[in-house]
């Protein structure tokens, strides 16, 4: 998933990754120590993070948990951004 996005970004695509269900924990490591998934050098090269914001409550992550770059979301943006892009990947 992530190298596809970093394909993607290098090609010149605008990429955003919507992180739902169990992914939501993904956002709590970024900026710290060590960083097993690259996720911060993703973003420096354009890649946009959104995070669920009802899933990360229901497993007990506040929205600060996630830091100031990765963006809160409703399954109402999720819906909104789907419908603005050509292209959309869905990994479970």
């Amino acid at each position: 998933m992530l190298q596809t996005a970093a394909d993607l970004l290098t090609q010149g695509h605008s990429v955003h990754l919507y992180l739902l269900q169990d992914a939501v924990r993904f956002c709590i490591e970024v900026g710290t120590k060590p960083e097993p998934l690259g996720l911060p050098r993703l973003m420096e090269q354009g890649l946009a993070i959104h995070v669920l914001t009802r899933d990360a409550e229901l497993r007990g992550l506040a929205e600060s948990a996630a830091g100031s770059k990765i963006q809160p979301g409703s399954y109402e943006s999720l819906v909104d951004l789907m419908e603005s892009c050509d292209r959309v990947i869905g990994l479970l």
